[in-house]
């Protein structure tokens, strides 16, 4: 069945950005322009704009006309469990990772509560911070910090997680987490978390909080992650 018209305005529209022909931050052509190149009406050339604004492709001014902009990232961890890594690659961009920190500490108190650990227990902590290759002149897109008990995975501060996929490491190791409880809320970031995400400390950030368990109900990691509200957005799926 061929595509409605509306649809292949968007399509053609859409397919110019991706290229580089209408460039982000640009201008493309106006109203008239497009309807005599593509051959089609006003009301349908607006309902394809209309589409492509609310993908994030377009931002239409008022008085000025329509805008190349730079979609938000989708993220689909609230959707189903799966490693930063496999989501990025599923949507066929390129993960970079910069490890901050990673070491063994006793857990704070917030953190032995969410993995039903005692008071003291020792845990590792290992801080991340991500971007995806030439998005946004590669701002980073999250900062993370994740904890897991040391008592079930003692050698993990001795990896290198610049490349390595955390859930996958954890599946090799017979952990693989298989329920996960993610909380979402829209905060300040901490100053440190602003600087390193590049953003001003007045940006608000999606704030998740996730803590996961393997198949046998062992909590094995709880993680703390920042989001930029304005290059995120978040994919949920209900069933009845």
């Amino acid at each position: 069945m061929a595509k409605a018209l509306h649809e292949q305005a968007a399509e053609y529209i859409r397919s110019r950005i991706l290229t580089g022909e209408y460039a982000v931050g640009s201008q493309i052509p106006t109203e008239n322009e497009l309807c005599a190149l593509l051959g089609v009406s006003r009301p349908t050339l607006r309902q394809a704009l209309d589409t492509l604004a609310r993908e994030g492709w377009l931002q239409r001014l008022k008085g000025k006309g329509t805008f190349v902009t730079e979609p938000k990232v989708t993220h689909e961890s609230t959707r189903f469990i799966t490693g930063y890594r496999a989501e990025s690659e599923k949507n066929h961009r390129t993960l970079r990772t910069r490890v901050l920190e990673i070491g063994v500490e006793r857990a704070p108190e917030a953190v032995a509560r969410a993995l039903h650990l005692p008071a003291g227990a020792k845990v590792t902590r290992l801080v991340r911070l991500r971007h995806l290759e030439g998005y946004r002149s590669n701002a980073p897109v999250v900062y993370t910090t994740l904890y897991v008990p040391c008592a079930l995975f003692p050698e993990m501060a001795e990896l290198d997680f610049t490349d390595l996929s955390f859930y996958e490491v954890l599946a090799d190791r017979g952990l693989e987490v298989r329920h996960a409880s993610r909380q979402l809320e829209v905060v300040p970031p901490p100053a440190e978390v602003a600087a390193q995400l590049e953003i001003s400390p007045f940006e608000p950030t999606i704030f998740i909080t996730s803590t996961g368990r393997t198949a046998a109900g062992q909590w094995i990691e709880y993680t703390e992650s920042y989001y930029p509200a304005g290059s995120s957005r978040f994919l949920i799926e209900v069933d009845r």
